[in-house]
């Protein structure tokens, strides 16, 4: 199961997710992060969703690997629905530099308030961050990332 600790991401990601977190509550936006470290078995197996076929397996073999991980089963119409585009290895997750939230409205999660992503989206800004809500190919709303700081690092050896 993935964490949802703020300390399993980087240094520097943590100062912006502190920082995010505290802009938002000044516009009055509650947040639960409910991922930040994502195992690379984790991210192949939310990967292998919606693409069962591709995969070759089936839902009954999906939910074992899921239950396996401490992830829940999927119904049939949820294992249809691809939830990423990145691979093990290609999430910013695997790196301390990307995590996952939703707004509460009153105490619970809010997956559908627009309004309040919208919001995160330009508080993420503000504060360094990329929000996947404006990606153009995967909209992702819950998902945000420190490519800035990633990139540095990355490229510090080049």
């Amino acid at each position: 199961m993935a964490s949802r600790k703020i300390e399993d991401l980087h240094p520097v990601t943590q100062e912006k997710v502190q920082e995010f977190l505290h802009l938002a509550k000044q516009k009055g936006i509650e947040v639960l992060i409910y991922c930040t470290y994502r195992s690379p078995e984790e991210q192949e197996v939310l990967y292998m969703q919606g693409r069962l076929e591709k995969f070759g397996i089936t839902l009954e073999e999906l939910n074992e690997k899921r239950l396996k991980l401490g992830l829940w089963k999927l119904s049939e119409k949820e294992a249809k629905r691809k939830v990423t585009n990145a691979r093990a290895w290609q999430s910013f997750h695997q790196y301390g530099f990307a995590f996952d939230c939703v707004p509460l409205s009153a105490g619970k999660p809010d997956w559908n308030n627009k309004e309040a992503y919208q919001t995160l989206g330009q508080i993420a800004k503000q504060v360094g961050l990329e929000w996947a809500g404006e990606w153009k190919r995967f909209k992702e709303m819950p998902h945000f990332q420190d490519t800035d700081t990633y990139t540095k690092i990355v490229n510090r050896g080049k």
